[in-house]
């Protein structure tokens, strides 16, 4: 894959009950209700109901999701390595 490809991400969905996603660099975390993933473009939380990964190859970058999809948000205005400090800061502090 191309550096140029590793870049572009999609976000394709269908009448809300099927997600395509690319330029996916990893799931953090995932349930029924909650997807969380990191992105080429940041973070990427999805939230939904009966939620599930269908198809994931990180190797492609490509994600595919399917159950009812409610909210789609981007985690802004934060780098992962700050936030992550900052949450055990407060915890620890």
């Amino acid at each position: 894959m191309s550096e140029k490809e590793e870049r572009i991400h999609k976000v394709i969905m269908e009448d809300r009950k099927l997600l395509r996603i690319t330029g996916v660099r990893k799931v953090s975390s995932f349930d029924t209700k909650e997807i969380v993933l990191d992105t080429v473009k940041g973070g990427l939380v999805i939230k939904g109901q009966d939620l599930g990964v269908q198809n994931l190859n990180l190797e492609n970058s490509e994600l595919e999701i399917e159950g009812q999809v409610d909210i789609l948000s981007y985690l802004t205005g934060r780098s992962k390595e700050s936030s992550g400090r900052g949450v055990w800061e407060r915890v620890f502090k």
